[in-house]
């Protein structure tokens, strides 16, 4: 549109793009590519590895961008471009590059192809933004460019956009256009620097770190604003309905993916089945169909490995198979706690919002718990068990701290989440039928029920101090023993289930350190017998236990004692 004499504008004719002419660009894309290429082979740049070097290294330069606009009208492109970010970032985070030598936007990303994860997302080609695979990856050369122009870097090669994107650093002439493989964007520092690319649900950051100080750094060159350059035309906002490269805007429709695993507790199917809408998306692993000979190598490379340790790679492997299940519109996610870290690790929660559904406590709480048990009972093989290493802890931390949500029914664990927490009620179970062939004879003493497997994390250090020299007789359900000869100066009997000592105790007692699922506890409640138990036990405040604190065995011996006493005035002994 122009004005002509300053009367009404008119409409002035422009060209619009035709199968020709993208047959033709392609056509120089393909040469131009095979040219780069062939210069590479002789002194290109090489692919620098991820690291751990220099992460703690001071950050040099900052770099952020908005991933999404409010006034955004092709949402769907821009839910592909945020995609496109999480698949290219993987090559770039945790890159070193060695002092003096080129780091290559293409040669750390590779090229966007849908097989490695891409998909349609925006692309400037020909002064249009148009849908293309791989499209959106300038926001990331742009933050790059932006950061290493603030880092003092040396730019070996550049190229500006051709047109002004609305809202990106074009604007201010900071931007650096990339098309594989031929316009890409080359960086040298004199000292070795690190690359760290963050995105959360809502922005892009990328860091650059080194140890050169900032005083001696050379001034950031920047480049002046560009001038008499056009906007790029979207296929949303154009009038040229005619080009054959039109595409209408799509809205993005919002939604939760939930993801559950065959091992889910019932509190979090309820609230899937409270909250879920006809929108929403289930992802499902179901029950492992792989050939017998390959479950049987998975266990025997698992052969000897703690059950913790054995969970941990079930969980990556789990992790694996739903990731390829997830679509670059599933923007929210609810995931188990067991995808947390695997996930986190290869980049799938970049740029989304999700919320955890938590079955255990943070593994550095967990570990802090057992170590204070250990310190106690450092004879206890048991208490090494839950172990992780440092970058472990440090991913999982960062994640919960990312994290909308941790969603969970265990009262210990809401208290870390402070804010984040949602809690969900324990689910109640039906009172067990209980045979009258196995309900406890009449007689003196207290008889105490075990309701987990007798483990130093169990709290049963406690419990035998306690116990020993009274005349209370001790039951044990089925599992794991601690040691041989671990009960001695006890009463002790073994029952075939948790439900025949319920049918038998006069008392369920669990003193533990760490308990995530104290689902024997809420049996014995339903059962209407009493349950003394540390806050450990998840349960909630409400009068129904006691209470004692973790390791007190004076406490607990506190406590069975006034509970037969209450029991020796409800039924005295005839005379």
């Amino acid at each position: 549109m122009e004005r002509v004499g300053g009367t009404t504008p008119v409409r002035v004719p422009r060209h619009l793009p035709t199968r020709w002419d993208a047959g033709w660009f392609a056509t120089k894309a393909c040469l131009l590519r095979l040219q780069r290429a062939f210069r590479d082979l002789r002194n290109g740049p090489r692919r620098h590895v991820r690291t751990p070097a220099l992460a703690d290294a001071p950050i040099l330069a900052a770099s952020t961008a908005a991933l999404w606009t409010v006034d955004d009208d092709d949402a769907l492109l821009t839910a592909g471009k945020v995609q496109n970010l999480r698949a290219a970032a993987h090559g770039l985070h945790g890159v070193v590059v060695p002092a003096g030598q080129v780091l290559g936007f293409w040669k750390q990303v590779g090229r966007a192809t849908r097989d490695r994860g891409f998909v349609v997302g925006r692309e400037l080609r020909e002064g249009c933004l148009v849908p293309s695979v791989g499209g959106g990856l300038c926001q990331l050369s742009n933050a790059l460019y932006d950061a290493a122009l603030l880092a003092g870097l040396e730019v070996v090669e550049r190229h500006a956009h051709s047109r002004i994107v609305p809202g990106s650093q074009s604007v201010q002439g900071r931007d650096a256009t990339v098309f594989w493989n031929y316009v890409d964007l080359r960086l040298r520092g004199a000292q070795a620097w690190r690359i760290e690319v963050d995105m959360d649900a809502q922005t892009l950051r990328v860091v650059i770190r080194g140890l050169e100080p900032a005083a001696v750094r050379p001034a950031a060159v920047v480049p002046e604003a560009p001038i008499a350059l056009a906007k790029a035309n979207a296929c949303h906002t154009c009038d040229g309905v005619g080009c054959w490269r039109h595409a209408r805007a799509e809205p993005l429709h919002a939604h939760r993916t939930w993801i559950r695993t065959t091992d889910e507790w019932p509190e979090f199917a309820a609230d899937r089945a409270a909250r879920c809408v006809p929108a929403d998306r289930v992802l499902t692993l179901g029950n492992d169909h792989a050939l017998l000979p390959l479950r049987l190598w998975r266990r025997w490379r698992q052969r000897g490995l703690p059950l913790p340790q054995r969970r941990l790679a079930d969980a990556e492997r789990q992790a694996r198979l739903l990731a390829g299940q997830l679509h670059f519109t599933d923007c929210r996610l609810v995931i188990p706690q067991a995808l947390l870290v695997p996930w986190w690790r290869v980049g799938m929660l970049a740029g989304r919002r999700f919320e955890v559904a938590m079955t255990a406590l943070p593994a550095a709480a967990l570990q802090a718990r057992l170590d204070q048990a250990a310190d106690r009972h450092g004879d206890s093989r048991t208490l090494v068990d839950f172990r992780v290493d440092a970058t472990w802890l440090a991913d999982e931390a960062a994640a919960l701290a990312r994290a909308d949500a941790w969603i969970t029914p265990h009262h210990g664990i809401l208290h870390l989440a402070g804010k984040a927490g949602v809690a969900l009620p324990w689910r109640v179970p039906t009172p067990a039928l209980l045979p009258a062939r196995l309900r406890r004879p009449t007689g003196p003493g207290l008889w105490v029920l075990l309701p987990a497997s007798p483990l130093a994390r169990k709290g049963i250090h406690a419990l035998r101090t306690a116990l020993q020299g009274s005349d209370s007789l001790l039951l044990l359900p089925p599992g794991a023993q601690e040691s041989p000869g671990f009960w001695t100066g006890c009463q002790v009997r073994h029952v075939e289930s948790l439900e025949a000592g319920i049918a038998q105790a006069d008392v369920v007692v669990l003193p533990a350190w760490v308990e995530h699922q104290p689902r024997g506890l809420l049996l014995a409640m339903a059962n209407d017998r009493p349950v003394i138990a540390t806050a450990a036990c998840g349960l909630p405040v409400d009068g129904r236990w006691h209470e004692v604190p973790a390791g007190d065995a004076e406490a607990l011996k506190g406590a069975l004692a006034a509970l037969t006493q209450r029991r020796r005035v409800a039924q005295p002994e005839p005379a």
